[in-house]
């Protein structure tokens, strides 16, 4: 159970609202409908009476937003007896595209416990899409991850690093070999996608989807295909830029814990 999921349960029972709660909170209203979904799974009962609507809060609901109270005020006072040296304090949850992990979790572990010695993290990897989300609901704190438009309403990115598109054709390739495509679903597959429709003769092979940037590699190296993936995974392998770059960002919601201390973690993560 997270305290966020608390301080939420407490804005809808002082707006009566899920949308007007979303709304003060700069969330979606689905996010705010997931976390309380889960809040009911983690205590084992029923907080809302969804026969009805707008939602209202069941009995047990009433007893446990004015417990939250407590609760919340609790976690402050703590946080107040740390001091102004101490800005962050607790465990949280980052995750990260698989990429990302090799490139910045080395110097990330390296100069953490210097800059915030009273926070310990856990890591997770996933999807770029998967990561956003689960910050949006509160399941992770942060996350590392592929930006691919303007982030969703209560959601801040920022940019970490960019990354050149990059297009790789080995010598003399047949001009039926197949163009081999990172998981299109993906955030960065997606970016693929859109420089892939830029260029004619690639677009015009047979695809091959792929989800392992090291399967991809081994097929270029073997002559097989070609493709379009950020520079740092072409390293070693003749490429051109594309005209088109990635950007991995750190996504916190905002006014969160690490959403305030959010540029000092990026100084962190960054390269």
């Amino acid at each position: 159970m997270q305290n966020r999921d608390l301080a939420t349960l407490r804005m809808i029972a002082r707006t009566g609202s899920f949308r007007e709660a979303a709304e003060r909170l700069n969330m979606t209203l689905s996010a705010v409908s997931m976390q309380m979904k889960a809040l009911e799974a983690t205590l084992g009962g029923t907080l809302f009476d969804r026969s009805v609507r707008p939602p209202r809060l069941t009995a047990l609901g009433r007893a446990v937003a004015g417990a939250a109270g407590q609760v919340l005020a609790a976690e402050r006072n703590l946080r107040a007896l740390t001091g102004p040296d101490a800005s962050l304090t607790g465990r949280f949850r980052l995750g990260l595209v698989a990429s990302a992990g090799p490139r910045l979790l080395p110097d990330f572990l390296r100069r953490r416990p210097a800059a915030f010695p009273h926070a310990t993290f856990s890591f997770q990897t996933g999807l770029s899409e998967i990561l956003d989300q689960s910050v949006e609901t509160g399941t992770l704190d942060a996350a590392v991850l592929t930006a691919t438009g303007v982030p969703a309403g209560g959601i801040r990115h920022r940019v970490l690093l960019r990354d050149r598109l990059m297009r790789s054709v080995p010598p003399g390739m047949e001009p039926e070999a197949p163009f081999l495509q990172f998981a299109p679903s993906t955030g960065i597959g997606r970016l693929i996608a859109a420089a892939l429709a830029d260029d004619p003769d690639l677009s015009a092979r047979p695809r091959l989807v792929l989800d392992h940037v090291d399967t991809i590699r081994a097929c270029l190296e073997a002559g097989i295909g070609a493709t379009i993936l950020p520079e740092v995974d072409l390293r070693g392998l003749a490429a051109t830029p594309v005209g088109r770059d990635r950007a991995l960002v750190l996504s916190t919601r905002l006014d969160s814990p690490l959403d305030e201390v959010g540029d000092q973690l990026a100084g962190l993560l960054g390269p």
